[in-house]
């Protein structure tokens, strides 16, 4: 024979009835009963097909007869209503608590049917202190055997009203835990779950992102040598946007000085020297001239662009700087590079304020007819040959005057020497690339 899924059905009014329902719940299961109670609220309207299910699986239906608990029932939708007229429908053994003995009876207007099913059968009286596993017993012993038979204890058996509170509070505790463990555990395999969607959408992304890179950078570097045949311009295949952005830069700022050579517009800047090696540059120091840098390091520069362009970059002999200066075939006969007035070309000890200032055209000086700027004063520039012919080891030649120089050392046949491994802060350089 099967055996019911429950023995009991437990019905109570949630908002004056819920702590007793539970507190009962327990003891009966702790002395063997299987009971139902819906621990969650149902609203006016809602009686679902489980409730309907359980009511008619469990022999005995119990109503918490709390204060207020009969007041609804005059309404159609009350689910408690509901409850109790299917279980009489259905000839359910109901049995009335009155819990404290706090039930304070029925409205006029309840239905009759509702009544009688609950004020038909004897009330069971609970006390919910120290009598409440003596009252739970006796209403066992006199409501429940003749239909369910005798039970025997699971285990522990609470006595009194304290002792069921405490242990009904560790059961939520463990039930609380158990909960956020599950959602945690949930939680937990849908961020490994999504987690693992993510990189794999990631390394998906990366790799059409490369592959683009890789087409953008192609055409890049065929449009820039394109642009650029003149120069012979063959670019390493494995630069980056910004190493072919600073090498745009520079050849497009690239002068022809008659039919010997070109020479960059302006003095190399920390934009170019930077962007050669794939590094970033703050925007207000990139039109900086490069300064503070040996011969030896600028040769090494140099050899570094011409591996990634196969474009032979050069200091100019001292001569060609002078060429350049005075403005190539165009044979200037002015102090300065582009004017006799100084002012209007160079950056000097009497107007600069002691500090370098950026060469891009933009500040207010000159260049000669060759569009070329600060060949005067701004940054000394470094030139290929030793000073004033000297032999091995000896000073080499600087063109152009500084920022600090006085008006007289800043014409375009002023030079100083300089050890090739030395450095100064307003010593720079510009480059040409020879006509071949």
């Amino acid at each position: 024979m099967r055996q019911n899924k429950y023995d009991i059905f437990i019905s109570y009014r949630r908002d004056s009835g819920a702590q007793y329902a539970r507190i009962l719940q327990l003891m009966l299961i702790q002395r063997g009963y299987k009971v139902f109670l819906d621990y969650d609220e149902l609203t006016d309207g809602i009686f679902s097909d489980h409730i309907k299910a359980a009511i008619k699986e469990a022999p005995v239906f119990i109503i918490v007869l709390s204060d207020g608990s009969m007041a609804r029932c005059v309404n159609e939708n009350d689910w408690v209503r509901q409850e109790i007229l299917l279980a009489s429908q259905l000839g359910k053994h109901i049995v009335p608590v009155n819990p404290d003995n706090k039930f304070d009876g029925f409205p006029e207007d309840i239905p009759d049917n509702i009544k009688e099913a609950v004020a038909g059968n004897q009330h069971s009286e609970i006390s919910f202190g120290q009598a409440l596993g003596a009252t739970i017993d006796l209403m066992i012993k006199n409501r429940l055997v003749d239909t369910l038979g005798v039970r025997s204890a699971l285990g522990h058996k609470d006595e009194d009203y304290n002792s069921a509170k405490e242990t009904l509070a560790r059961i939520d505790r463990r039930s609380r835990f158990v909960k956020r463990l599950t959602i945690a555990g949930i939680i937990t395999a849908l961020l490994i779950v999504l987690g693992t969607c993510w990189l794999f959408w990631k390394k998906e992304r990366a790799k059409d992102e490369a592959e683009k890179q890789k087409i953008e950078l192609e055409d890049m570097r065929h449009q820039l040598e394109e642009k650029y045949s003149e120069f012979l311009l063959i670019l390493n295949t494995d630069l980056t946007v910004t190493q072919m952005q600073a090498i745009d830069d520079l050849l497009d700022k690239m002068v022809p000085v008659g039919d010997k050579f070109w020479m960059s517009q302006f003095e190399f800047t920390q934009g170019w020297w930077h962007g050669i090696s794939n590094e970033m540059v703050d925007s207000l120091v990139k039109d900086l001239p490069v300064t503070d840098v040996s011969y030896g390091v600028v040769s090494m520069k140099l050899l570094e662009l011409g591996n990634l362009t196969n474009i032979i970059f050069e200091l100019p002999s001292p001569e060609e700087w002078e060429y350049a200066a005075r403005g190539g075939e165009n044979h200037e006969t002015s102090t300065y590079a582009g004017d006799d007035d100084v002012n209007k070309v160079a950056w000097y000890k009497d107007n600069s304020d002691g500090k370098l200032h950026a060469s891009n055209g933009q500040q207010g000086k000159d260049p000669n007819t060759l569009d070329l700027y600060d060949m005067s004063g701004n940054a000394g520039e470094w030139c290929n040959a030793p000073f004033n012919g000297s032999g091995d080891g000896a000073p080499y030649t600087v063109c152009g005057g500084n920022y600090n120089s006085p008006a007289s050392e800043v014409t375009v046949t002023s030079r100083i020497g300089m050890d090739t491994d030395a450095t100064d802060k307003a010593v720079g350089f510009r480059v040409i690339i020879k006509k071949r």
